[in-house]
């Protein structure tokens, strides 16, 4: 059996690579993604994208479908999305999913997949030698995935189960109770696993299933990465073979626009069981095709909610009110959410808290810019990033994701040459902008004893 996992909330793309060790080898280059990008498009719109790396023996191989839950537009149906990503290991019949499972064992992959708002991505990672293999497996899967109704009953069974072990976890109720109250016509409104009632109801969307893949499951959605050791000519050649007669055209449908948020939205999530109050603050933002403000928001990230932050200093560090502080943007197809959440040690101090963080961002909107901190973060943030990039496998997921966020494969070195060209007053007029009450919304988590301690 793989392992499964699902993206709730993607690692943000420029602070992926950041907990990796430094790279002992790597290409030298001034760029933040310092390898080279060999690009090839087949004829039936596929997209190939070849990263030779000095990593001997290794090899990278991810599939991006350019599709996640934010393609989930009609009523009803949110969720098959992540189901596909359970569902592509259901084998072929050709290669049985036992015979697919025994094959990578077997060969020494580590073989896994996620789901995201924006994408779905199937990743092996492990021996060069495996790439022809690889090839002809993926090849297969993904123009031939066969099941069955029953099987898709069982499948979605799981799902169901899948979804009540997550809402034991308070954050991903925190999730849901934030992008329900956020979002209003977008998609990006209900979480990657989806609605549980839609979840309740999937075992009966069979021939809805089949309809999503050939909407979506198409060459000319699909972009393959391999990077590592390889031998570039014959990988291509072996990938045109193998994958040159998928038929099919992207038939997506389109995506309601969020309409401006115009009053401030407040919500709690009652927790049952003994945990800390939680409070997640956000405004409405740009999406990653806005390179500048994407920027800015990659930088603000640490700025306003980062160890050396001024919120971090005095709530964390200095009267500790505050367990944690992580910030929560990360890049979207879409206009997303800037936001920061917080575990407060005590409910009666969540107002106490919040109006702290408001007070910084009012600052921030004065023109209260540290200059000296902003050009620390920037330098962290983009040293950071090129020292990540220490094997095939964490170079392969960044580029796939930043990939994937705009169809650009140079997106991630754009976005921060845009980094270097952020001044204090761009992070200033960002807060005037988009940092308003009006577009303001705040979620808090608290726990029946902490609820009655805070009144």
């Amino acid at each position: 059996m793989h392992a499964r996992r699902i993206a709730l909330l993607l690692c943000g793309l420029l602070a992926l690579a950041a907990a990796a060790g430094a790279a002992e080898k790597k290409a030298v280059s001034g760029e933040v993604f310092p390898f080279k990008i060999y690009r090839q498009t087949l004829d039936n719109g596929l997209k190939v994208l070849a990263v030779p790396i000095d990593s001997p023996g290794t090899i990278a191989y991810y599939i991006v479908m350019r599709t996640g839950s934010r393609d989930e537009v009609e009523a009803g149906h949110s969720g098959f999305a992540h189901f596909f990503e359970h569902m592509m290991f259901r084998g072929t019949k050709q290669h049985s999913a036992d015979d697919y499972s025994q094959t990578m064992t077997r060969l020494g992959l580590d073989v896994n997949a996620f789901t995201s708002e924006d994408m779905t991505v199937y990743h092996l990672y492990g021996p060069a030698k495996a790439l022809p293999t690889i090839i002809e497996y993926e090849a297969d899967r993904f123009q031939n995935l066969s099941y069955d109704e029953p099987a898709f009953r069982t499948e979605a069974g799981a799902i169901l189960g899948e979804y009540v072990k997550s809402a034991s976890n308070p954050g991903q109720k925190m999730y849901e109770k934030m992008v329900e109250t956020a979002f209003t016509r977008h998609t990006y409104g209900h979480t990657v696993i989806g609605y549980l009632k839609d979840i309740e109801n999937m075992p009966s969307g069979y021939e809805y299933s089949r309809q999503f893949f050939r909407r979506y499951y198409t060459p000319d959605n699909t972009t393959i990465f391999v990077a590592g050791d390889f031998d570039r000519p014959a990988t291509l050649a072996l990938i045109e073979k193998a994958y040159g007669g998928w038929k099919g055209k992207l038939d997506a449908m389109p995506v309601p626009r969020e309409q401006k948020q115009r009053q401030s939205r407040r919500a709690q999530v009652d927790w049952d069981k003994p945990t800390l109050p939680r409070l997640w603050i956000t405004w409405h933002t740009s999406g990653a095709d806005d390179l500048k403000r994407a920027a800015v928001q990659n930088l603000l990230n640490a700025y306003l909610f980062g160890p050396t932050s001024t919120l971090y200093q005095n709530l964390v560090l200095g009267k500790q009110l505050v367990d944690s502080m992580e910030p929560t943007y990360n890049d979207h197809r879409d206009p997303y959410l800037f936001g920061v959440i917080m575990l407060v040690k005590d409910a009666k101090n969540l107002r106490t808290v919040e109006t702290a963080v408001l007070r910084e961002i009012k600052n921030l909107a004065g023109g209260r810019v540290d200059a000296k901190r902003l050009e620390a973060v920037r330098s962290n943030l983009r040293y950071s990033n090129i020292m990540g990039l220490d094997t095939a496998n964490v170079a392969t997921v960044t580029l796939a994701v930043s990939t994937a966020l705009t169809a650009d494969t140079n997106y991630l070195n754009k976005e921060f040459d845009a980094v270097a060209e952020v001044q204090p007053r761009d992070l200033q007029e960002f807060a005037k902008q988009h940092f308003m009450d009006l577009n303001r919304t705040t979620v808090t988590l608290v726990t029946a004893a902490r609820k009655g301690a805070g009144r």
